[in-house]
């Protein structure tokens, strides 16, 4: 006989799929997969959908602290009010949260949790999607001559803690991180769930360079001249394929990913601005800021010249 504990849901969950609504009880743990083996059913979701992985999400809800968290745990992804999780990240969610994986929408109710917190083996179907995307590189201008002069495991313990500081500053502009690539760090946003993603995209690639140029001179990474590690941006908006490499990357692919790492591999760099952004970015967000002169460049593996434009400051 269970308790009558079990008999009052802390929170709920409303599922809308396939053009139908139900609502789910959470009680204090709600697992959320197609299939969550060996999960009791008062605490499990079972959403028979290819595209949604075995054990795809956790929602958590902590009582004491009157907090609710939500933990991805899948191959696809899942979107949080639209902006894609980290996985295996605990992310505070809160009253009419929007979550989505795959086709399916969840909304998080309750009136609580308002503070700021036979086995099918058949594989997952891996999503992919086209997106219009704006998309931040961040490429250290000196790394190579650093590298040089300073030992690998210094390198490594130094970058882990400057990237950990930029993803707090790429979290603060709704950014999300698709990967670090040794000397450069790549974000994202979606454009049609972030109206203001190219506006969100350069704010961050100012609001990073001024904590680098902070952080700097605290690290013990150095040019043979003595100078600290210097970072260039590139900002770029283009239509881009996005795919669940593994269990843990996602892959955003065209051709504006490669502009986004060329423009970042310029920029600072020969007198150039630190932040340069593509004619797109610009067009969209033109009244906002404060631009230098524009300047042709060539691209490299790419035919004629890109027009690009250096960021001064918010205008």
């Amino acid at each position: 006989m269970r308790s009558d504990w079990w008999d009052q849901p802390l929170a709920q969950l409303v599922v809308h799929v396939n053009g139908g609504e139900k609502i789910v009880p959470i009680f204090d743990q709600l697992f959320v997969g197609r299939q969550c083996a060996g999960i009791d059913d008062e605490r499990r979701l079972v959403i028979p959908d290819p595209n949604i992985s075995r054990n795809h999400l956790e929602i958590r809800l902590d009582a004491a602290t009157d907090r609710a968290y939500l933990i991805d745990t899948s191959t696809n992804g899942t979107l949080l009010n639209g902006m894609p999780l980290e996985r295996a990240m605990q992310v505070p969610i809160k009253p009419d949260d929007r979550i989505s994986i795959g086709d399916v929408v969840l909304i998080f109710r309750s009136d609580r949790f308002t503070a700021a917190g036979l086995t099918n083996t058949s594989p997952t179907l891996t999503r992919i999607v086209e997106e219009t995307m704006v998309m931040v590189v961040g490429d250290i201008t000196n790394y190579s001559t650093i590298s040089e002069v300073t030992d690998n495991r210094v390198i490594a313990q130094s970058l882990n803690y400057l990237w950990r500081d930029l993803n707090s500053v790429l979290r603060a502009h709704r950014g999300t991180l698709n990967h670090y690539a040794g000397d450069a760090l790549y974000a994202v946003w979606e454009l049609r769930t972030i109206p203001k993603a190219n506006e969100l995209a350069i704010d961050f690639a100012l609001a990073a360079n001024r904590r680098v140029e902070e952080l700097g001179p605290t690290l013990p990474l150095r040019s043979p001249d003595g100078s600290p590690i210097r970072m260039g941006w590139g900002v770029v908006q283009g239509r881009a394929a996005i795919a669940a490499m593994t269990r843990t990357v996602t892959a955003v692919i065209g051709d504006a990913t490669n502009v986004a790492f060329r423009l970042a591999g310029i920029a600072g760099r020969a007198g150039r601005p630190a932040v340069m952004v593509s004619s797109g970015v610009h067009a969209a967000a033109e009244a906002q800021y404060v631009w230098g002169d524009s300047e042709q460049v060539e691209i490299k593996g790419r035919r004629g010249m890109e027009t690009v434009f250096p960021v001064v400051a918010r205008a």
